[in-house]
């Protein structure tokens, strides 16, 4: 009797994720018109100062923090990007994940830039949520990234999961959680990026 139940509440579970996260991709595809702005930041409450570009004191940066780029051996000249603002993901979130993105960015080789008048081929804009799943706390996320005519070319998508659970899902999103994000995004973007001529 005990494995049935918990069975049942596994399953209801599952498919009250499934739900969730299909809602969210539903809305991510219907999302396609989005304007240009520097840098990453939450379009709930945008912070024109938040930047996503690799920063290090040898690197002369523009006004706004970003790297004007580093140049990677593994990587085309003309393949750079850059991050459109991040949907649905609190400041505080945006902080965590542009010190992050900036971090993953130096590690995968990945150039970015202050916009597609700086080089940018390729704009990379974020959607995130974070909901309660029961056992803990789910932190959905997906990256679109789109050619210099807003077209979506390849998506970018995973999940990273908390035991820890708040009456806020964000406040239970870690830095931890969200250095894994930008770290398995960053090497997706890097990997495909390598594949296009």
């Amino acid at each position: 009797m005990q494995f049935n139940i918990s069975n049942s509440i596994f399953k209801l579970r599952t498919l009250v994720q499934f739900i969730c996260i299909s809602v969210l991709f539903a809305f991510l595809t219907a999302c396609q018109g989005s304007s240009l702005s520097e840098g990453l930041q939450s379009v709930n409450t945008p912070n024109p100062q938040q930047t996503v570009a690799p920063q290090t004191p040898t690197v002369p940066t523009s006004q706004n923090g970003l790297q004007n780029g580093t140049q990677t051996a593994s990587l085309p000249a003309t393949k750079s990007v850059v991050f459109l603002p991040v949907s649905n993901a609190p400041q505080s979130a945006v902080s965590s994940l542009s010190s992050s993105i900036r971090s993953a960015a130096t590690q995968n080789q990945v150039k970015i830039v202050n916009s597609i008048q700086d080089g940018a081929t390729y704009q990379v804009k974020g959607y995130f949520s974070a909901l309660e799943d029961g056992a803990g706390t789910l932190l959905v996320y997906v990256w679109d990234v789109l050619d210099k005519n807003n077209k979506r070319v390849y998506r970018i998508s995973g999940q990273e999961r908390t035991n820890k659970k708040s009456a806020d899902p964000w406040a239970a999103v870690n830095d931890q959680m969200i250095s894994k994000v930008a770290n398995n995004s960053l090497a997706q973007l890097k990997s495909w990026l390598s594949t296009r001529g």
